[in-house]
């Protein structure tokens, strides 16, 4: 994150390598590159890219693009912190975890410990939708619908309209 009133840093690739192999404790790099990833990625292993590449290569260990972020350095540093390659590697056998929905003891969904932004994914109506659908509902919202078209009649092939006849 930049402090106000700084300049703005670009955005790059955040990127992990997973070695097949591991090298002494090591078995994955974290980097970043503003340019092209294939760019950065053949560099490694030769004079221009990480020295832990570098010797990675010399002890003839190959190893493969696991993971990327879209970031600058501050989202590269952030992931450094947070240490456990591991954990962010999908070649280890790790996976983003499935987001489940929160539950009433009734079995269902709780609204109120739902995030808008899971009920979206969900395809569940957020808190904003469901504001208007009550409003709608409960006639607080009146007048004409923009884009609606009304018919002088209803067309006879018209498989929705029942006449009434149930």
């Amino acid at each position: 994150m930049t402090a106000p009133g700084s300049a703005v840093m670009s955005t790059g690739t955040v990127y992990l390598l997973h070695f097949d192999q591991p090298y002494a404790h090591a078995r994955h790099y974290l980097g970043w590159t503003r340019g092209p990833l294939a760019r950065r990625l053949r560099q490694h292993g030769k004079s221009h890219g990480a020295r832990l590449t570098q010797v990675v290569a010399a002890a003839g260990i190959t190893w493969q693009l696991a993971r990327t972020w879209e970031g600058d350095h501050d989202r590269e540093a952030q992931l450094k912190r947070q240490g456990g390659r591991s954990r962010m590697c999908p070649l280890c056998g790790v996976h983003p975890r499935q987001a489940t929905l929160p539950r009433n003891a009734d079995g269902s969904i709780s609204r109120s410990r739902t995030p808008d932004w899971l009920k979206a994914e969900a395809g569940i109506m957020t808190a904003a939708q469901q504001a208007e659908h009550s409003a709608l509902r409960h006639g607080a919202v009146s007048g004409r619908v923009a884009g609606v078209e009304h018919l002088a009649a209803t067309p006879a092939q018209d498989p929705w309209y029942f006449g009434g006849v149930a």
